[in-house]
């Protein structure tokens, strides 16, 4: 009989953290569900942005995919990617992009990896252009980027 109460309630215990499990998952895979980049004409970086590492970059059809490092753990940060639109000179199909980053507040002192994924798709309409050089301000690797 103590058998069987031990194993009602394992049972009962993986269900509730399979079922918190689903709760996390990302309920929508649309392009539609990821952040698009912000286009501001009179940008200026932000003075006071929280540091961050940005260890990879990469773009898989119309998404940026962003892997940051920072410090914090216990909150939620935030991120913004913001681009003027324009390109850096007339000889040149490179557009600069930057990346913001709140830290909420956080002061927890852990080591955050994440993965931003930024939806390029209508952002980037440029005319008779077949391909953009995206340079990332803090990242050292330039991304090209089929129109």
């Amino acid at each position: 009989m103590k058998y069987m109460n031990k194993i009602h309630y394992i049972i009962f215990a993986l269900l509730i953290v399979y079922s918190c499990s689903l709760t996390n998952k990302k309920t929508s895979t649309t392009k539609e569900a990821y952040p698009s980049i912000i286009v501001q004409q009179d940008y200026l970086p932000a003075k006071d942005n929280t540091p961050f590492t940005i260890l990879d970059a990469s773009i898989n059809k119309d998404i940026l995919s962003l892997i940051v490092q920072y410090g914090g753990g216990c909150k939620e940060h935030y991120f913004n990617l913001f681009t003027k639109g324009v390109f850096e000179d007339e000889s040149s199909n490179r557009l600069r992009f930057f990346l913001e980053h709140n830290y909420n507040e956080d002061f927890c002192k852990k080591l955050v990896l994440d993965t931003l994924d930024f939806s390029l798709r209508n952002r980037l309409s440029i005319e008779k252009i077949k391909s953009v050089e995206i340079e990332i301000d803090s990242y050292s690797k330039f991304l090209n980027y089929k129109l």
